[in-house]
């Protein structure tokens, strides 16, 4: 019997880990840091498989548990799920996917479960009548939410894309980047409607050796994040306070399009990320980068600008596709507890808006109470401000993120 492959033994790991509450993308970043390239493609591919089919994985486990999952040690979990997830979903032969989930629960240091994990992960089916969400592959607060809001077809539309991986955007600097990107990448389309984008089906292994990235051509941005960054552009506009502006995308594309920006973060790795990718970019004359924490009210001596951009904390429920553990680590309550942070940023960098001036406010998730809730209770308080465009990217069809966005013009006080 053969020992479990590295990209096993890396995968069941980071899944222990987001079981433990870590975000799966960070901990496989740390679980593959130094790994040889095929450790690194097997280990992301088998965790966020595993994860995107979580719910189909653990319906096939229940039919022969006889104790509640909850119930089990992370680390026996985490070989059941992926050996289950290997044996019924991704094709692998069922001896091999067996084996393996036994030496996976063995590298993980709890050999004696071996006997169990064998039994479950050979016995595992899934049950001939599948609950609606789980056939959606959700949570069933989400799915409920999302049938009732979107209609059946098309959250189901929306939930059998989501459990592929995502197509990868690419920015370009300029018009010239863009020739260079299709150049290097031949499968790159120019996306409909939206200058200097361009997707491809999959990661051409790793993005930073791409031609041009490590010269600052180009940056990975999500298309609904650009579209976002877009409402801004054209608008009369030439400073810009992007006042939750980490990892940095949006900021890269309004300077990109000759804006001023000041960017604004509460400071830390992502942080960190943002300096690194305006300095590689080479935009920085004309962005500057500063820490502020939004809690404690506006930034010092209110500065003015033509438009704030307030990509605000929130659920990260619209980025399940990337990032596929979020879904299962929120609840409805979480909502309401982060729009009262979203309020009190919305609030706060709003101040910095000069009369005539444009604010858009946006999340990462298509649910109201982040998006359209905040904005209602905004403009009550605020009555300068008015609504002049929306983008709502859900149900998703284009491979984005689920973005909610808001325009908002400040007339006279």
């Amino acid at each position: 019997m053969d020992r479990a492959t590295a990209g096993r033994s890396v995968a069941a790991r980071v899944l222990v880990a987001v079981e433990a509450g870590e975000h799966a993308d960070v901990a496989l970043e740390h679980a593959t840091r130094g790994q040889p390239v095929e450790v690194r493609r097997a280990a992301w591919a088998m965790a966020l498989g595993v994860l995107r089919e979580r719910a189909r994985v653990d319906a096939a486990l229940s039919m022969v548990l006889d104790r509640p999952q909850s119930e089990l040690q992370p680390e026996v979990l985490a070989a059941m799920r992926l050996g289950a997830w290997e044996r019924l979903i991704a094709g692998t032969p069922d001896h091999a996917a067996v084996d393996q989930a036994v030496e996976v629960v063995r590298a993980l240091g709890v050999g004696r479960a071996s006997g169990f994990v064998n039994a479950v992960v050979r016995r595992a089916h899934l049950p001939e009548q599948l609950d609606r969400a789980t056939q959606l592959g959700q949570p069933e607060w989400l799915a409920s939410r999302w049938d009732d809001r979107y209609g059946p077809a098309a959250t189901e539309a929306w939930c059998a894309r989501g459990a592929s991986p995502p197509p990868v955007f690419l920015v370009a600097k300029d018009d010239a980047a863009v020739d260079e990107l299709r150049a290097a990448l031949p499968e790159a389309n120019l996306v409909d409607g939206v200058d200097r984008l361009l997707v491809i089906a999959k990661a051409p292994g790793a993005i930073p050796d791409v031609p041009g990235f490590r010269e600052g051509r180009f940056w990975v941005q999500d298309l609904g994040s650009v579209r976002i960054a877009d409402l801004i552009i054209g608008a009369g506009v030439r400073t810009v306070l992007d006042a939750c502006a980490a990892p940095g995308g949006k900021t890269l594309r309004l300077a990109a399009h000759g804006l001023q920006v000041h960017a604004v973060d509460r400071g830390g790795p992502r942080q960190d990320r943002l300096f690194h990718a305006v300095r590689r970019v080479g935009f920085a004359d004309s962005v500057s980068i500063a820490s502020h924490d939004w809690r404690t009210g506006p930034l010092p001596a209110l500065p003015w600008f033509d438009a704030v951009l307030v990509d605000a904390p929130c659920s990260g429920l619209g980025t399940w596709r990337r990032r596929p553990d979020v879904r299962w680590r929120r609840t409805p309550e979480d909502l309401a507890e982060v729009a009262v942070l979203q309020l009190q940023i919305l609030r706060a960098a709003a101040t910095h808006v000069r009369p005539g001036g444009v604010l858009v406010y946006a999340v990462c998730s298509p649910e109201p109470e982040e998006g359209e809730g905040v904005v209602e209770a905004f403009l009550g308080e605020h009555r300068s401000f008015s609504a002049d465009a929306v983008l709502h990217t859900a149900p998703c069809v284009d491979g984005e993120d689920a973005f909610h966005a808001v325009r908002l013009y400040r007339g006279a006080d």
